[in-house]
């Protein structure tokens, strides 16, 4: 290794550590004197040291800070209480893309935008990705962050000038939620019965496990109607119709077109909010962009399963039931009363 360009390097890069904690510094000390920027101001201070250059470099180029102004009962104890949590999420509160009518999608559609956060302990997208946020627009002008416990308003405000570093900013009504693993999000969208088949095919744990995974979850009604055909299935069978859900990688609702192969290894079309299986049935996509800290789902109105399965499925039904029958037409013949 040559020492001085190494030299010349760690030197720059500390230069650029020490401007960014110097605006952060200067930062912190503007916003101190207003009361609505409290408690973003109170999670900075309470950064560890060891990560608080990292915090401040995150300020630098393109970045909208979405400084909040309440958080839920009892979050502020608990952050305090675990200093390592708090830059994975204040940095989930810096976004990479500018909050304006002329780039959020209005609702129903919404927009994707990227964070600052990449945190190895929070995110598990492939490739190092950061993690998204989705806000949409109301017919009335409001912005909302979609993917959240509650209802979370966002609103621009002018920008900040401070040491020349130009900081855009915004006002949002509650601390913000990171997004979470399978297991804890899809329950909160009422759509728990499949990861529930899911744990029962044996393959939820590998989806959990996976960097960058996308599925199609069916809302729990749909699997009412073929509760019956998914019974009859033995467990790797189950896994097969589960996994006829799911692709390897992160595919958010803009990137949806094309023929992808499921982890089923079956192939599955996507065109814009329909999902077809080959040699099988066809889905709707009802919510787009629900956000996984490993990937993104999307919820469907049906149960993927190809026709031999539907079909499999209603012998199976018909033979439990012949079976059932049987004794009892044979016992009502024996008595006489059929003939």
């Amino acid at each position: 290794m040559q020492i001085i360009p190494f030299l010349f390097a760690v030197l720059a890069a500390c230069n650029v550590y020490a401007q960014s904690s110097t605006a952060l510094d200067a930062l912190l000390t503007l916003l101190g004197d207003d009361s609505e920027f409290g408690l973003f101001v109170q999670l900075v201070q309470a950064i560890p040291v060891d990560d608080i250059a990292e915090f401040a470099s995150l300020l630098t180029g393109n970045v909208t800070i979405a400084v909040p102004e309440f958080a839920p009962d009892g979050t502020v104890s608990q952050l305090l209480g675990n200093p390592s949590s708090i830059l994975p999420l204040l940095s989930y509160h810096l976004l990479r893309a500018p909050v304006d009518n002329s780039s959020t999608a209005m609702s129903p559609s919404h927009t994707l935008v990227p964070t600052a956060l990449t945190d190895s302990s929070t995110v598990f997208l492939e490739n190092n990705q950061s993690q998204a946020m989705v806000l949409t627009m109301e017919s009335d002008g409001s912005f909302h962050i979609l993917n959240q416990p509650t209802d979370v308003i966002l609103t621009p405000r002018s920008s900040l000038n401070v040491l020349d570093v130009t900081y855009a900013w915004a006002n949002i009504s509650n601390l913000l939620t990171v997004p979470g693993s399978i297991s804890t999000t899809l329950p909160t969208i009422n759509s728990s019965a499949f990861a529930v088949e899911a744990a029962v095919a044996g393959v939820l744990n590998t989806y959990e496990g996976q960097h960058g995974i996308t599925l199609f979850v069916p809302q729990d009604s749909a699997f009412t109607s073929v509760n019956g055909t998914l019974t009859a299935l033995n467990s790797s069978e189950l896994a097969s119709v589960i996994n006829g859900h799911a692709l390897n990688g992160t595919f958010y609702s803009s990137q949806l077109s094309g023929t992808q192969v499921s982890l089923a290894g079956k192939p599955l079309s996507l065109s814009g909010s329909t999902v077809s299986l080959q040699g099988g049935n066809s889905a709707k996509i009802v919510t787009s962009d629900i956000l996984l800290e490993n990937g993104v789902a999307h919820i469907v109105d049906t149960v993927l399963l190809l026709d031999s399965v539907k079909n499999g499925g209603a012998v199976s039904v018909a033979v439990s039931l012949m079976k059932w029958f049987a004794p009892c037409l044979a016992m009502l013949v024996g008595m006489g009363l059929v003939l």
